[in-house]
């Protein structure tokens, strides 16, 4: 059946369009998975990668991150949505390498654990944060462990 107002569906595909340009989808994803972590009491403690273990030490002093990604570089490694941390104000860690997009994924992955075992609180749109016990569970690792994983991330500014 067609629309009587043919304007309106093309501005309805238009939005889709803009929201699959933010990688809205999977930023709703590990929001969803978030919510649904915030109902299991205690979080769960299932093995976590690596990659979710070194988000954790790189985010266990300030605990906020986000998903980022740039539509502008030709490669398209650099154009894969990345979990970002803030270290410090104004000072944060990209887990983003074009020239190992595996890795990069890992990365995202060890994210989405991290949503789904409670360890993550979604706040606005690709704003999230460590929850308590996200904070607690990176108190207990060694910084130590994670370097070679943390020489990964590339440092950004603001």
């Amino acid at each position: 059946m067609l629309s009587r107002n043919f304007g309106t569906l093309e501005s309805e595909q238009d939005s889709m369009w803009q929201m699959l340009d933010h990688g809205a989808p999977t930023i709703f994803g590990f929001a969803d998975l978030c919510s649904r972590a915030m109902n299991q009491i205690p979080p769960t403690t299932e093995n976590l990668s690596p990659e979710a273990e070194t988000i954790l030490v790189a985010s266990s002093q300030r605990g906020t991150m986000d998903i980022r990604a740039s539509r502008e570089p030709f490669d398209s490694a650099e154009r894969f949505l990345a979990v970002c941390v803030e270290i410090e104000l104004d000072r944060r860690l990209l887990f983003l390498n074009k020239s190992e997009p595996r890795q990069t994924i890992r990365f995202l992955e060890g994210f989405r654990q991290l949503c789904q075992s409670g360890y993550v609180i979604h706040h606005l749109q690709k704003d999230f944060s460590l929850s308590v016990a996200g904070f607690e569970a990176a108190e207990k690792l060694n910084r130590c462990d994670f370097e070679e994983l943390l020489n990964f991330a590339v440092e950004i500014e603001h």
